[in-house]
């Protein structure tokens, strides 16, 4: 008997191997080989350089993230859900795994039959006492499932060519023994500090400053008001608008559209409409926070019952953003409270008062104003919009497309003779610097981005911006000049006064002299000394913002050594450094263990980086509907 359990289990072990694989093989199974002329247009989630990614795969691999975050989060997910965007997530995910196999294909790596036999053998799942269970049990196991051999074996192959991309990739990063030290000193070094701040203000002169001197900070600090290197270009926008009305959209267009948004964007659950007071308490307060809460939200809560003014008592007693509005917080579906405040509210009739509802929150009184029916918009009160809608997400597409064209057909750096040839229009950049956006062209930065990036005469591959794609060709540099002292001069106000504030401070510290140290210079300034232990590299002093030149001073200035005054948002930093102990005897031990963490960190950045160029220069275009629709689940 015993015997026969152990082959039991077993078998469901290899079983359950089998009903993961089957998941692995429903999401990749019709991808890969390109998209079918008989698919329609609703069954693909994102096309990528023309290889579908079908919705039943975007579905499959969303209802995944969408158990693993319900196991994470629990009963909070309902609340959390619509900011997590599992569609979004999710159709990321399986572009960039695409992109990576394309990319693996288009370097020609390939896997033999052989390696994939390997994976397989090797494989602890397939397994019995350290060896393989056998080729007949192996392919018994995939007999009465959805998944094939040949099926799972494919994707099998796809893993192993995915892996020798990234393993390619990796090979080629190292880390220096200077970088290693360096990462032991920032986790193990820590010092010691003494600091104080102080508010500007305070130390600000009374008297403006003249324009004589503004003018000469100005000309003495050049470097602080200049405008990076620019460039010139031309450029052709391929504007979705312009091609919205070509797009031909047919009464069974906008309805197939329609009935597979109704459920998500054209229907709405019961609804119930209510007001609140909310006595605050947190539920990690103590018990006689808790008591004094409860005791003042059942008084209101009597006198809200006995038929007094709720929203007087809500305008009075509630400590919600909504006491000035009366309590009122609309009307709203199921999913969207708490799971307490949700009960209570759905159960009260018209005008009725709940009893006190418990939440996270603290206490509430609610009182419900009104419901709302299930209701579904009709198609008619629609039609239009949504046939704009269709016109418009063709129109993209096919802005897309011809952008993409087009920027291979003038990648040789005649973009303007290539724009004549089919018709388009080219227009002038202009200088250009960080920050700006094209003439006439709103959020359109980052095509001014993509210029910084190309040398004069090379184009750009198609940059999309709200109203179309744009594709560039950088024509010139424009040198990095200083902006004019009037443009400037607000900013030259700013920084002429944190000087002088900082050498007032700097005066002050210096008169108070060594025997007193920071702390005599705390009492002049009227200001508080403060101490920090076990500061490590790259952390902050409590109060003080991140800043380069703080964090320089704690790691380089000698022990009892006071540092220049740092102007931060927080006021200007002066901080004494009274011990550091660097545990430089503890590197031998974690030597290894960094340089691999490093390594990781490394390769996994430059693995990042392919993708995302890979995405920039890829043809993906998004179904975006049934994107949102698995958003809105």
């Amino acid at each position: 008997m015993l015997q026969q359990m152990r082959d039991r289990f077993r078998y469901l072990k290899w079983l359950l191997v089998i009903i993961i694989f089957m998941f692995i093989w429903w999401a990749f199974a019709t991808w890969g080989g390109g998209t079918s002329g008989t698919r329609p247009e609703a069954d693909w989630a994102a096309r990528v350089n023309g290889v579908a990614i079908p919705v039943a795969t975007l579905q499959a691999y969303a209802r995944r993230l969408d158990s693993t975050y319900q196991s994470m989060l629990g009963e909070q997910y309902a609340q959390q859900r619509s900011l997590i965007r599992i569609g979004q997530q999710a159709i990321n995910t399986l572009i960039e795994q695409e992109l990576i196999y394309q990319e693996a294909l288009r370097q020609g790596l390939a896997v033999t039959a052989q390696e994939v036999v390997d994976s397989i053998v090797r494989d602890p799942n397939f397994q019995e006492k350290g060896q393989f269970i056998g080729k007949e049990r192996y392919r018994n196991l995939f007999q009465g499932n959805r998944v094939s051999v040949s099926g799972y074996e494919d994707q099998i192959r796809r893993g192993l060519v995915i892996d020798k991309l990234r393993r390619m990739i990796e090979d080629g990063v190292t880390v220096s023994d200077a970088e290693v030290e360096q990462e032991f000193l920032k986790r193990n070094e820590k010092a010691s500090v003494e600091y104080l701040v102080v508010d500007p203000a305070r130390m600000r002169a009374q008297s403006a400053p003249a324009e004589a001197d503004l003018q000469r900070h100005y000309d003495g600090h050049l470097d602080r008001y200049t405008r990076g290197e620019g460039r010139t270009g031309l450029f052709v926008l391929f504007g979705a608008s312009d091609l919205s009305a070509a797009q031909n959209v047919t009464g069974e267009d906008v309805t197939a559209a329609y009935e597979r948004l109704k459920a998500t964007r054209y229907s709405t659950g019961e609804q119930r409409c209510a007001s609140h007071i909310l006595f605050k308490v947190d539920n990690a307060a103590a018990p006689d926070a808790v008591s004094k809460a409860e005791k003042k939200a059942r008084d209101v809560l009597k006198r809200a019952k006995s038929g007094e003014d709720f929203a007087a008592l809500a305008r009075r007693y509630s400590e919600d953003s909504t006491s000035q509005a009366g309590g009122d917080l609309g009307c709203f579906g199921r999913g969207q409270m708490v799971r307490e405040f949700e009960q209570a509210a759905f159960a009260l009739e018209a005008d009725g008062i709940s009893d006190l509802v418990r939440t996270p929150y603290g206490f509430h009184v609610i009182k419900a104003t009104g419901s709302r029916p299930p209701h579904t918009t009709p198609i008619e009160e629609v039609r239009d919009t949504l046939r704009q809608e269709i016109q418009l997400d063709r129109a993209r597409s096919e802005a897309r497309k011809r952008s993409a064209d087009f920027a291979r057909a003038a990648a040789g750096g005649n973009l303007e003779a290539v724009a004549k040839s089919q018709g388009l229009t080219v227009q002038q950049t202009g200088a250009v610097r960080e920050g700006d956006a094209l003439p006439g062209l709103l959020a359109s930065q980052t095509v001014v981005e993509r210029m910084r990036d190309l040398a004069p005469g090379q184009v750009s591959d198609s940059i999309p911006v709200p109203s179309g794609q744009v594709v560039v060709q950088v024509t010139g540099t424009v040198p990095a000049a200083p902006l004019p002292f009037p443009e400037s001069r607000a900013q030259v106000l700013k920084d002429f006064e944190e000087e002088r504030a900082r050498q007032s401070v700097a005066r002050a510290v210096r008169s108070a002299g060594s025997p007193g140290g920071l702390q005599a210079a705390a009492r002049t300034l009227k200001t508080e000394l403060k101490t920090q232990a076990d500061v490590t590299r790259g952390s902050s002093l409590a109060g003080v913002p991140p800043d380069p030149q703080i964090e320089k001073q704690i790691t380089t200035l000698p022990p009892g050594t006071v540092g220049d005054p740092v102007s931060t948002s927080a006021g200007i930093v002066v901080l004494r450094v009274s011990e550091r102990r660097d545990h430089r005897d503890e590197f031998a031990s974690q030597r290894d263990s960094i340089s691999d963490g490093l390594l990781r960190q490394r390769q996994d950045k430059l693995y990042r980086a392919l993708v995302k160029r890979l995405r920039e220069r890829g043809d993906i275009l998004l179904n975006e509907a049934a994107i949102k629709a698995m958003d809105q689940v």
